[in-house]
């Protein structure tokens, strides 16, 4: 009778213990998909991680490199911006020329190319050798970031496929938070240079670890030009795509020139420089899950407009801190606190836009999406190019050109926010896949 007692008895309510176990075990789960593909997408968003922080490092070490190689800031600045322009450019070919080749080989070409460009960056001797390893990086970037996308989606279960994307994705969040501000800290230990090298050392674990731990992933298939070319012309894409390049062009006028601006109105240099990346970086991170929020509770398009117009405001204070400031601590407080408001509010655009071509591009929303990554680097090539062409004339035209760049984002989301339907009787007409790959369908 005991035994019949004990199993119709209740069972115990759980305790603090039993909890904590049962969080405990699907904790990693929860952010990472189940092995065995956990440990090559881990290895995929350290690659983008190396990338992300390639990609932004150069912005903290600018002053450095320009005096080592002999040009001036504003020169040097050109590095940012043929980076972004030939991943803006060549992206789009570069996908649909790899299209068909088995999704391990272009990861392991892609970061063996990366290693490359980095160590040659660390080597440089001279201006000239600097941009081909710049170049070299981008046409590298340009083929693994969807590349690991793709990979990602493909080797998990399709239950885990978001977890997939949004660890590759983090990885460039995480870049700009951690990556960024520790590469600069190792320049101003040592030089520039070692940076370069840290970026090369982390890229090389990516490629060997993915080597070993990466299957071969036969590719499904990748959007064409022309169907690329059809997206980019549907109902209220276009306007959308100039938003978000307009958005990265205010953006980089200032960040690509960021150490620069932060020495010449507050006399910060050296490593204290990596303060204000990882303030920035460290604003984006939390911009970017609160960002998620937000668009699932409002209109990612009045998100977009409204985060943009107070960013006019933020960027009219740079201008005013530019002219007035005396370059004390408190200069250097605004500085700061300008900085993280900036960083809260602006990485908040880019998800929202995001959110935005998808419901625009509806069943062809993924090839609409691969359009953004063109629009945002063509962005930073433009915001780069054009801040360095006023760089030498001092700090308030600089941040004049972010503040223009600035009103006309804005003026172009009212435009596309009035817009945001699409024509009720002028059905667009299919956009018609095109196989670029052995299963497209």
């Amino acid at each position: 009778m005991a035994t019949d007692v004990t199993e119709t008895r209740p069972a115990r309510p759980r305790t603090a213990s039993t909890w904590k176990d049962t969080l405990k075990t699907p904790s990693l789960t929860a952010v990472f998909p189940r092995p065995p593909a956990r440990r090559p997408v881990l290895l995929m968003t350290l690659g983008s991680f190396t990338m992300g922080t390639d990609a932004f490092l150069i912005s903290g070490v600018l002053p450095s490199v320009g005096e080592h190689l002999g040009v001036s800031v504003g020169t040097a600045g050109l590095l940012i911006t043929v980076f972004a322009a030939v991943y803006a450019v060549a992206g789009p070919f570069l996908a649909v020329a790899t299209g068909t080749i088995d999704r391990r080989r272009v990861l392991t070409g892609a970061l063996f190319g990366f290693v490359v460009a980095n160590v040659l960056a660390a080597a440089a001797p001279n201006y000239a050798i600097m941009m081909i390893a710049r170049v070299l990086a981008a046409l590298a970037a340009a083929v693994f970031m969807p590349a690991a996308s793709a990979s990602a989606a493909t080797i998990v279960a399709p239950e885990e496929r978001g977890r997939a994307l949004t660890a590759i994705l983090g990885g460039l969040t995480i870049a700009s938070a951690l990556g960024v501000p520790l590469g600069t800290l190792i320049a101003g230990f040592s030089n520039w240079r070692a940076a370069f090298v840290f970026v090369a050392a982390l890229s090389l674990a990516a490629l060997l670890g993915l080597v070993r731990a990466l299957p071969a992933v036969p590719s499904s298939g990748v959007a064409s030009l022309s169907q690329r070319a059809k997206a980019a012309v549907l109902p209220r894409v276009p306007t959308i795509l100039l938003g978000s390049l307009l958005t990265f062009a205010g953006m980089f006028a200032l960040y690509a020139y960021l150490a620069w601006l932060a020495n010449e109105i507050g006399g910060i240099s050296g490593s204290a420089v990596t303060w204000v990346y990882l303030a920035y970086g460290l604003c984006g991170v939390i911009s970017n899950f609160a960002a998620g929020w937000l668009i699932d509770h409002y209109p990612p398009q009045r998100i977009a407009l409204i985060s943009s117009t107070i960013l006019i405001a933020v960027m009219g204070l740079f201008v005013v801190l530019a002219a007035y400031g005396s370059g004390g601590a408190s200069t250097i407080v605004w500085l700061l606190a300008l900085l993280v408001v900036w960083s809260l509010v602006g990485w908040t655009v880019n998800p929202s836009q995001q959110k935005r071509l998808v419901d625009a591009g509806g069943p062809h929303a993924q090839t609409v999406l691969s359009l953004s990554g063109s629009a945002v680097y063509a962005g930073q090539a433009i915001g780069s190019l054009v801040g360095g062409l006023v760089l030498s004339h001092g700090a308030v035209p600089l941040t004049l050109t972010a503040l223009g760049l600035q009103v006309l984002t804005v003026l172009v989301m009212f435009v596309s926010a009035i817009n945001r339907k699409p024509p009720a009787k002028t059905p667009q007409a299919p956009i018609v896949a095109e196989k670029t790959g052995p299963t497209a369908n």
